[in-house]
């Protein structure tokens, strides 16, 4: 009877597990690129946007799998192919990108080769919306791509920058930014410096064409501003978590399946918390610096010690006192990964505190997610004899497999 009522427990690990290996490459993953809008004297703007060439190939031709699948998928087109490809991806993402100029005068009209879209607004001007297609995005090379399939770049080779020029309408009082979806989310960087993150496919935020006027907007609008950024950088820090943190996800479950107690979980949570959140600030003010190649595999193997050390006290019946300082240890790898992660997203430099504590705020709200969705999947389970003995255990080996073969992984 337990054996029949725990089958699709059982089937509901393996898919699990399963699932978990064919997405391990993705752990820590970052698929935030990152743009750079400078705007000269108010006649010529320049548009540079930084890819990863292979993840934007991968999102536009839909390959589903790791990056060997997709280097195995684009080395079976010819020479001319590929080029072809890459000629026409150039002209799909300059076709979904645009830019927003908006020109506010109850006289003048803007004429031109552009779309209008024209408003009042509250002062009785006249508020004129112009959406500029831009020209072809510039910099995608067959030569750079080649490199990549024959293996032969390096991590940091796999970087593609676009780029494009073009004139400012003349007159025009602010410009916003829309990218294609296929860039996903952007770090958008405009030269005065300003900084802001644009979820994938959304409008950017207007930025003023004159100096004197970007001041005076830029002194009437610091709440609303501030609210923004610490919004985005609260959902950065949360997607990090949820989904695309699947090493710090596993390292939560295995504290929770460990935790008898409410408050032995409260505690453990708690030094974790602590630990991640000073080694992120410290590594993000760069007073500690690890190379991720050192960071990510200590990462797997602390998951590998939890899952590990479950399985052992369960199996012996026995409790650590030494748990708790561990974890904090471990808490303190976990926020170098963070910080990694942060570094690469870059932090807003008229706003450094702000940013750096919304992205921790938004960690902590994927872990309390992670802990809350699975005490609601465990708790009812709890009261059952085989719950310890059959469940815990079989989570808890899962963990360790996995954890195992990442740690194989990065250190390959």
């Amino acid at each position: 009877m337990h054996t029949r009522a725990l089958f699709p427990l059982y089937i509901f690990i393996i898919l699990f597990t399963t699932a978990l290996f064919s997405c391990a490459s993705s752990a820590h993953s970052d698929d935030i690129n990152k743009a750079t809008l400078s705007l000269d004297n108010s006649e010529h703007y320049q548009l540079v946007v930084t890819v990863d060439l292979l993840h934007l190939l991968k999102k536009h031709l839909n390959i589903s799998g790791d990056d060997a699948k997709v280097i195995g998928v684009l080395n079976q087109h010819s020479f001319v192919e590929q080029k072809k490809l890459l000629e026409h991806l150039q002209v799909i993402l300059s076709q979904q990108t645009s830019l927003h100029f908006t020109y506010i005068n109850a006289h003048k009209n803007i004429q031109g080769s552009i779309d209008a879209n024209i408003d009042g607004n509250i002062d009785g001007n006249i508020k004129q919306n112009l959406k500029h297609n831009i020209a072809p995005f510039k910099g995608l090379q067959l030569q750079h791509l080649k490199r990549i399939l024959s293996q032969q770049a390096g991590l940091a080779e796999y970087k593609a920058q676009l780029n494009v020029t073009g004139d400012i309408p003349q007159g025009v009082d602010e410009v916003a930014v829309q990218f294609s979806p296929l860039l996903g989310d952007i770090v958008l960087k405009v030269i005065r410096p300003q900084q802001e993150i644009i979820r994938s496919a959304t409008l950017s935020n207007r930025y003023k064409i004159s100096l004197a006027n970007a001041n005076l907007a830029a002194s009437n609008a610091i709440v609303p501003t501030r609210i923004k950024l610490a919004a985005d950088y609260i959902y950065q820090g949360f997607v990090h978590i949820l989904p695309l943190g699947l090493d710090h996800i596993l390292f939560v479950l295995a504290l929770l399946l460990f935790a008898k107690r409410r408050s032995t979980l409260l505690w453990q949570i708690s030094a974790f918390t602590l630990a991640h959140t000073i080694t992120l600030a410290l590594g993000i003010y760069g007073v500690v610096a690890l190379s991720s190649a050192i960071v990510e595999p200590l990462i797997a193997l602390s998951i590998v010690y939890v899952g590990v050390e479950n399985i052992y006290r369960a199996q012996t019946n026995t409790t650590s006192y030494a748990r708790m300082p561990i974890i904090f240890a471990f808490g303190l790898l976990h926020g170098l990964g963070f910080a990694s992660v942060l570094g690469d997203l870059g932090l807003a430099q008229s706003q450094y505190a702000l940013s750096l504590i919304s992205f921790n705020i938004g960690v902590e709200l994927g872990q309390l997610t992670v802990i809350a969705l699975a005490f609601m999947c465990l708790y009812p389970l709890r009261s059952k004899v085989w719950y310890q003995e059959r469940l815990v255990l079989s989570l808890n080996v899962a963990i360790a497999i996995i954890a195992i073969y990442w740690l194989i992984e990065r250190l390959i």
